[in-house]
């Protein structure tokens, strides 16, 4: 887990996954399950460093990628995403929640 901080207050946090949670998927790479930050705190730089961190640790652990499932109600989400480098591989439904998003992944 990765937390971002400005003047002390916590404002952005990332949990990853270092494999798909089921193993029947073959798929290789590692996972954000999770990238949230504060909404007084959006537009301000946040995500993009702590997407930049998490995408930097996966490299140097030498990881040829990284995934995420973005809601498909949460445009400004899928937009982020996209203009990170993520391209959509597939149509797919949330594991908790059986909600419409997309799985994305980011070549590293």
């Amino acid at each position: 887990m990765l937390l971002a901080r400005s003047a002390g207050r916590l404002v952005g946090l990332a949990a990853t996954l270092a494999h798909h949670p089921d193993p029947a998927s073959g798929d290789p790479d590692p996972w954000i399950g999770l990238l949230l930050i504060d909404a007084t705190a959006h537009r301000a730089g946040y995500g993009r460093a702590v997407a930049d961190l998490v995408e930097d640790r996966f490299r140097a652990a030498g990881r040829g990628g990284v995934r995420i499932a973005v809601l498909d109600n949460n445009p400004a989400g899928l937009a982020f995403w996209r203009s990170r480098g993520y391209t959509a591989l597939r149509r797919s439904r949330d594991r908790e929640h059986g909600r419409d998003c997309t799985v994305m992944r980011k070549a590293l």
